[in-house]
């Protein structure tokens, strides 16, 4: 029984050739969890070269978790009051006269629909909105590096902000 192996290792050298020439340890995504301490978070300047630096990346997803969730509450917190304070609010309806007076009657209905637009309320929501996200696709690329230091990182992140601030959301 003959076997041709010299196409194949033709093959093999060639694409050592080729791979180690072209490409760098830094090009390579693993699509599985590691351990790897010198991951990058965000950029190869973020990259974590020694225990220590490994450690203080680790908080740094910690605290940007819990920021997250203590904002994702504040926003919450501001949504129900500023639904309060649309329902509080007074339609005054003008226009009507009695005697050659002008008068106008305030109206304690309901308003149906959307809310007006506020300057008081729709900048400050939009700027939640957009701080919230950018931080939640921050966290979301800490995870996608498969590390599975940065995946717990994020996860006791949220727990505990969840466990502080939650509360204070609804």
């Amino acid at each position: 029984m003959s076997h041709d192996h010299g196409s194949m290792a033709g093959m093999d050298s060639a694409g050592d050739t080729s791979s180690s020439s072209s490409s760098s340890s830094h090009d390579v995504m693993p699509m599985v969890f590691q351990w790897a301490m010198q991951t990058p978070i965000y950029s190869y300047a973020f990259t974590p070269k020694s225990t220590s630096q490994y450690v203080g990346a680790l908080v740094f997803l910690i605290v940007l978790s819990i920021i997250y969730r203590a904002l994702v509450a504040y926003k919450s917190h501001k949504e129900s009051t500023w639904r309060e304070e649309e329902k509080a609010r007074k339609v005054i309806i003008a226009g009507q006269f009695h005697d050659d007076k002008a008068s106008a009657d305030v109206s304690t209905r309901e308003v149906r629909g959307a809310a007006p637009w506020r300057w008081r309320v729709d900048p400050p929501r939009a700027l939640l909105s957009m701080v919230n996200v950018g931080l939640h696709y921050l966290l979301m690329f800490a995870v996608m590096t498969l590390n599975v230091g940065y995946f717990f990182a994020v996860l006791f992140g949220i727990f505990f902000g969840d466990l502080l601030f939650s509360r204070y959301g609804h």
